[in-house]
């Protein structure tokens, strides 16, 4: 089965079909804020305003919420390379964690100079995809909510807990070794791309090298409106709004898709982020215990999970 359409600019246990078996973990509130979505934490018992991103490989905090939280910080030095360049980070355990009805403790966290200005109250850092691959995600934006399941039993293909029409993705391994973000396979016009797909990139995503790929040249971009991005690295990227000819992600083919073109390529070869626009307009729901990605269109709110 496929699909067409248009993205136009502007704790208990449930069983699926199949007799799969699903547990469901926590829901996570979710506010929206400068194009982010947040859900609060607390990190050894002090309240945190965190950001739900799969396309960061590490869970993260700012040096000032660290500070603020009395953490020590580790003195080995990592990399984190986002749009923008790089950032030198730090590694350490928060003592204990709860987000949503979900807790525990020694949750490794990196730390980072990097600050989200403009928010208030402050961001203090984001959950990765190194904390949330763990789980099958439910992105239900519609109703304020990321809801986390784990499989429990039976389940030979994707659980996912969504009405039809349901259509499929595979999620593939990309970026660097190691890296739990999922990843997809997108076509345009016949090019084979490598999509992250991304719920802490405000916008969908094409690098510079993809672009020249598809055949896109200066003059193909002239007219459209230009504008700057950044994201983890310090250094804001030149960026093109452009609407896209119709890309296949899975079984969907969408039309009139807005991406921003950056002036950048990422060194782990990445041409493309999924971001939250494209969240926003169709519901995805993340398989990692199946490698898919389950996608919903028209989007609607999530079945209620029995008490």
């Amino acid at each position: 089965m496929s699909l067409l359409l248009a993205l136009l600019a502007g704790g208990c246990q449930s069983t699926a079909p199949g007799g799969c078996k699903i547990g469901h973990v926590t829901d996570l509130q979710l506010s929206y804020r400068h194009q982010h979505i947040l859900t609060p934490a607390t990190l050894n018992g002090v309240e945190t305003n965190m950001i739900l991103d799969t396309g960061a490989q590490g869970t993260m905090i700012t040096k000032a919420a660290a500070d603020r939280l009395g953490l020590p910080i580790q003195s080995t030095e990592r990399r984190a390379v986002g749009i923008g360049g790089s950032r030198g980070i730090y590694s350490f355990y928060a003592r204990s964690f709860r987000i949503g009805a979900l807790h525990g403790e020694q949750l490794p966290l990196d730390v980072s100079a990097a600050e989200f200005p403009g928010f208030d109250p402050p961001v203090d850092g984001l959950f990765g995809a190194d904390f949330l691959s763990a789980y099958d995600i439910d992105f239900d934006l519609w109703d304020h909510q990321a809801r986390l399941f784990k499989v429990i039993s039976g389940c030979a293909g994707p659980a996912a807990l969504l009405d039809q029409p349901l259509y499929m993705a595979d999620l593939v391994r990309g970026g660097f070794p190691g890296d739990t973000s999922p990843y997809v396979h997108v076509q345009v016009g016949g090019i084979s791309l490598l999509a992250e797909v991304d719920s802490g990139a405000q916008s969908t995503v094409i690098f510079h090298h993809a672009a020249r790929r598809l055949g896109l040249k200066t003059e193909d971009l002239a007219a459209d409106p230009h504008f700057k991005t950044s994201g983890v690295g310090s250094r804001a990227r030149d960026a093109v709004r452009h609407v896209m000819t119709p890309i296949t992600i899975g079984e969907i083919t969408i039309s009139n898709l807005p991406v921003a073109i950056v002036d950048q390529n990422m060194e782990d070869g990445t041409d493309m982020l999924l971001g939250l626009d494209f969240l926003s307009h169709v519901h995805v729901w993340l398989s990692f215990s199946s490698n898919t990605m389950v996608m919903q269109y028209p989007p609607k709110p999530s079945p209620k999970v029995p008490e």
